[in-house]
């Protein structure tokens, strides 16, 4: 790539979430998804000056090496240098592992075996749908690769569901054996109420901070959550042989493309939310008729 080619405007940015660390990721106008790697550098405690001088040296990677203009953890609109998603894993296989401190020798293993998949799948919708020059023969593996698609995205939303509800079920047990602690003290319940308030906030501005302008917050996620385990419970009363859950999953994926509650962005929060209050309004087992 020439040093003097202008950095590129993404199409679309993400922030993907990998065991805990936030993995922005870029759609360029070319269709090809890229990373920035300094971030994924730094979540390996590697020193970027060397890996940038490695990346340079190599004739592969330093040919693919694009400039992209990306929002940073700030919010901040920086020039990152990126290499296609394809190319990732050959820059991280080509990390010594003995420059990697020894507690973090396990999670590089886990960047090279999984990080390039989380990512991929993350756009993967997107790419599907931008590629509308199908040939007739190919059709039905496209249906069959949506029809997979859909099922992992299932399958994201169930996992997410259950810890959500696993974790809102162990804060209500932590504050039922508070409250036989405390008893009838209502002054420190309030102010352990206010506390858990505060801690709240901070962790939605910590989420806003992480996902900048682009994805819902933590508490916006487990709203969603709240209101898909209402609406799977009224339609288990109506249909008890069905998993309902599957359907509501497999409905907002459909509809608004999403593995993960923690990807619906920030514009699609508010439809989101009446396409599940209009279902159960409805009163019917299966979903409202799109606008």
């Amino acid at each position: 790539m020439s040093e003097e080619a202008p950095p590129v405007t993404p199409l679309e940015e993400r922030v993907v979430e990998f065991y805990g660390d936030q993995i922005p990721a870029a759609r360029i106008p070319e269709d090809e998804i890229v990373i920035p790697l300094r971030p994924v550098s730094d979540a390996l405690g590697l020193a970027w000056g060397s890996q940038n001088n490695r990346i340079q040296r190599d004739e592969v990677l330093a040919r693919r090496v694009r400039k992209v203009l990306m929002h940073g953890a700030d919010g901040r609109l920086r020039e990152m240098t990126c290499l296609p998603i394809d190319l990732l894993p050959g820059w991280l296989f080509g990390v010594t592992t003995t420059r990697v401190r020894p507690e973090l020798r396990e999670k590089l293993t886990r960047y090279r075996e999984e990080c390039f998949r989380f990512l991929w799948e993350a756009f993967r919708p997107q790419i599907l749908v931008a590629t509308e020059a199908t040939p007739p023969e190919s059709s039905a593996l496209v249906q069959l690769q949506q029809i997979a698609e859909m099922g992992r995205a299932i399958t994201a939303m169930a996992e997410q569901q259950i810890d959500i509800q696993r974790q809102q079920q162990q804060l209500a047990e932590r504050l039922n054996k508070a409250g036989q602690v405390v008893r009838g003290m209502r002054t420190d319940i309030v102010a352990i109420q206010g506390t858990v308030g505060d801690i709240q906030v901070r962790l939605e501005v910590l989420e806003d901070r992480l996902h900048p302008a682009s994805y819902i917050t933590e508490a916006q996620a487990a709203e969603v959550s709240n209101v898909v385990k209402a609406l799977a419970e009224f339609l288990t009363g109506k249909e008890r042989a069905k998993n309902h859950y599957q359907g509501i999953f497999g409905e907002l994926y459909r509809r608004y493309g999403v593995s993960s509650y923690k990807l619906i962005r920030v514009e699609q929060y508010a439809a989101v939310l009446a396409f599940l209050d209009d279902w159960r309004a409805a009163g019917s087992v299966e979903p409202p008729d799109s606008a």
